[in-house]
């Protein structure tokens, strides 16, 4: 199955490496010696291109010149991920590759709709914009895209069918969400 997705930046190494810190000081005391298995996975995310529109300033309504200016408007590129719908803001453009999988299992696609997906973009971009410039009329969808990210996903333990089991997703394109909106 050929899918777009963002360039692994990350060998199986550093990701076994992170993966024995265990995510925090209690993973690595509970879990960073034992068995840890290493399982390349990729998840769906969404990349948004809304269009915004804004009012004019209270004062130019107030005047009357709300006719003579241009409404200002911009393009604003979010990023939603897929498995819980949490936008973040992308500055830059994202670099992608197309690539083959062999295993279909080895994909997890979203299970939100477009509109949901949409409706999540737009909530984060208008509460970022809103600190910024004020008042926003509306949000325009330019466009969508699917892209697939790469993920190292580290099981700590023996790894068999009904056994419950800790595990650590690690970014393997080195694209790190800071914080979300």
């Amino acid at each position: 199955m050929k899918i777009t997705a963002t360039p692994i930046t990350m060998t199986v190494e550093e990701a076994l490496k992170k993966a024995r810190a265990g995510g925090n000081v209690f993973g690595k005391a509970l879990y960073g010696g034992g068995e840890i298995t290493l399982k390349l996975i990729y998840l769906e995310s969404r990349e948004v291109i809304m269009r915004l529109d804004y009012q004019p300033a209270p004062l130019i309504k107030w005047l009357g010149l709300s006719e003579k200016f241009k409404k200002p408007s911009q393009k604003i590129r979010m990023m939603v991920e897929g498995t819980r719908c949490t936008a973040s803001y992308a500055e830059e453009e994202v670099k992608t590759v197309e690539i083959e999988v062999e295993k279909e299992e080895s994909i997890q696609k979203t299970e939100f709709s477009d509109e949901k997906i949409f409706d999540a973009a737009k909530r984060a971009a208008l509460r970022m914009v809103r600190r910024q410039i004020g008042k926003v009329a509306y949000a325009e969808l330019v466009s969508m895209r699917s892209i697939y990210r790469p993920y190292y996903v580290a099981f700590y333990g023996k790894y068999e069918m009904g056994a419950r089991i800790r595990y650590l997703p690690i970014e393997a394109d080195g694209n790190r969400v800071q914080k979300s909106l």
